[in-house]
């Protein structure tokens, strides 16, 4: 992968590329006057989206002539301009794919010829990198990564009136009347659940906490079911 893949476009075809600047993730607190302290309270902390700047280059491969060019530059600008935003790949680290990223800057090109270049920005609302997906089907295993990520559970429901997946002092209850056999999907990010494919989230208990895992060791607890299986993808800061 030579250039960046936007929105599943790859742009290796008329452009190489090179990432200029990625920035830092800096923390903007949420604070709160108290009376009586100096300055403010911490509250909580949000990270803002992380600002991307690559340089592409003009590489084609061949030399297209000038409808050519047009047509290229046309496609490149077809590419990059996307209003609802999608997930973006870096050459150098292809490994990875961002969400929710919107190209912001499109810059001017320093040629409209073969040699041509551009500098594009893009604002990555979700700031946060996803690594490859990864599916487990033990109670204990390793959670690579350098922050938190969001897994989903597909378990097979046994005879009774419960399944239960758990982390820590976290669970995620689903009260059902079970016959055995049905397919039960607890997705974490999204705080759905379906049994058989059937939206079930009525059957949550309040008591229910949908929960992340964090980078490192990690042990769950199932109850209710006869197999499980955890898939969740590596998620790098």
């Amino acid at each position: 992968m030579r250039s960046i893949v936007y929105n599943g476009v790859d742009l290796s075809e008329w452009c190489s590329a090179e990432v200029v600047e990625k920035a830092a993730l800096p923390v903007v607190p949420d604070t709160m006057a108290v009376p009586g302290r100096a300055g403010a309270l911490l509250v909580s902390g949000r990270i803002p989206p992380r600002l991307v700047r690559v340089r592409l280059y003009m590489d084609a491969g061949f030399r297209p002539g000038t409808n050519g060019l047009a047509d290229i530059r046309h496609r490149v600008y077809a590419a990059l301009c996307s209003t609802i935003g999608g997930t973006l790949r870096l050459p150098d680290e292809p490994e990875y794919e961002y969400r929710d990223a919107v190209c912001t800057d499109a810059g001017a090109w320093t040629s409209l010829f073969e040699d041509g270049s551009g500098e594009v920005s893009f604002a990555l609302l979700d700031p946060v990198a996803y690594g490859r997906e990864r599916a487990e089907i033990g109670m204990l295993f390793e959670v690579g990564g350098s922050w938190p990520t969001w897994p989903a559970f597909e378990l097979v429901a046994s005879a009774g009136s419960a399944v239960q997946v758990g982390c820590g002092n976290a669970i995620v209850r689903v009260e059902h009347a079970f016959s055995g056999g049905e397919v039960v999907r607890i997705d974490c990010e999204s705080e759905g659940v379906t049994v058989d494919g059937v939206d079930t989230r009525a059957d949550v208990t309040l008591a229910s906490d949908f929960f992340s895992l964090a980078p490192g060791g990690v042990t769950l607890t199932f109850s209710g079911c006869s197999t499980h299986a955890t898939t969740f993808r590596e998620r790098w800061l």
